[in-house]
């Protein structure tokens, strides 16, 4: 794809996902490392059980990674998926050598970030310090069994792959949460299952004392359903930590929601909105997100998802759904791919993209902008 020629983005530099990516292989499970979302470059650098996250940080297909980044053209990277480069939101590297700011996916960076990421061009830096933003995916227990996810529910609480997952999860705590530091981290909790679904997340959760650690910063993606006012009193010790909350809700209505929400409760759902709600206000949850995979089951309630966003005041974020074994849609995916253009109900699809609705500012629709986009300049 031309459009990332002469582009820069400082995730690899930044970033690293830790998933479990043998599912189902209790015998020879990998808990491998990404430089980004793993749906986006997935390409693993290294297993983080075998060495530290410094070093597998810096292992020789993760500084290939860097440079194909510096060469401008992306090569490990899924153009087709990644929001970044859907929306063309990635920073020209003329922008970032020829001002003091730049933007960001809207984001305006500092001087000290400008300069930081100017270095690395210059100097084709392929080596990190060290993964400011974790994402944590490596445990998929959840309370839910989302068909777009998954076949059945699953609960890791003992034996030889909770195991290994706890030896990574130790690796995590030792880099994040060991001496007493100032040092900027932010982790994000979780892109696999549901912090609260997992006995492994809720042990990190509610035994960390935040105070130790005033730089780093936790997001919580999480459906929802188990994130009540008692969970919330259990994590006391890191409500100074936490940034960011992000609930998949994936429907707008209570019938569509029971379809591919497998085993919520919507009303439970509402009810912890508006908890949650009440405390972005009095800023003790700082962002605030409602998230949507958009799928064939669904699409047609997108409007009424951005409602709830703004009725309970909070962001909205979609996303296409992807294939992804062993989720239960992947037996018949292209029937749910609705973004696809050979797909019966696509004509519909962009017809409810061109709601005005959309145009609300706290409205993301990810890598589903290009849609829209061209709907715009047709």
């Amino acid at each position: 794809m031309s459009c990332c020629k002469n582009k820069f983005c400082h995730k690899p530099w930044e970033m690293m996902e830790i998933v479990h990516v043998d599912f189902n292989d209790q015998v020879t499970p990998n808990i491998f490392a990404f430089v980004c979302c793993n749906c986006w470059v997935n390409t693993p650098i290294g297993d983080v059980t075998k060495t530290s996250i410094g070093d597998t940080y810096n292992s020789r297909k993760a500084q290939k990674i860097r440079q194909s980044v510096l060469d401008g053209d992306f090569s490990y990277c899924d153009k087709q998926h990644c929001p970044h480069i859907q929306n063309d939101s990635l920073p020209t590297v003329d922008e970032i050598l020829n001002n003091d700011t730049f933007l960001w996916d809207g984001i305006e960076m500092n001087e000290e970030q400008t300069k930081k990421y100017r270095d690395i061009i210059i100097n084709k830096t392929v080596t990190s310090d060290g993964p400011e933003f974790l994402h944590l995916s490596y445990d998929e227990s959840c309370n839910l069994s989302c068909p777009s996810c998954r076949c059945e529910k699953v609960s890791w609480t003992e034996g030889p792959l909770y195991e290994h997952k706890k030896k990574a999860q130790q690796k995590v705590i030792d880099y994040a949460f060991g001496e007493p530091h100032n040092k900027y981290i932010h982790l994000s909790i979780t892109g696999s299952g549901d912090p609260f679904g997992s006995k492994l997340f809720r042990e990190l959760l509610f035994n960390i004392d935040g105070s130790k650690f005033p730089n780093v910063y936790i997001n919580l993606q999480t459906n929802g359903v188990m994130f009540t006012p008692k969970y919330w009193d259990k994590m006391k010790r890191i409500h100074s930590n936490i940034d960011a909350v992000l609930i998949s809700v994936d429907a707008g209505t209570e019938e569509t929601y029971n379809v591919v929400r497998r085993g919520g409760n919507w009303k439970q759902l509402m009810a912890n909105l508006d908890f949650l709600s009440e405390k972005r206000k009095l800023g003790e949850i700082k962002y605030l997100r409602l998230d949507m995979i958009v799928q064939k089951r669904n699409y047609k309630e997108m409007v009424d998802l951005v409602k709830i966003a703004q009725r309970i005041d909070s962001n909205v974020y979609f996303a296409s759904v992807q294939l992804w074994e062993p989720a239960e849609l992947s037996k018949d995916f292209d029937s749910h791919a609705v973004w696809k253009e050979d797909h019966p109900e696509h004509k519909n699809f962009l017809e409810i993209l061109q709601n005005p609705i959309f145009d609300d500012p706290r409205v993301d629709l990810g890598n589903l902008t290009e849609y829209r986009a061209c709907l715009a300049s047709s």
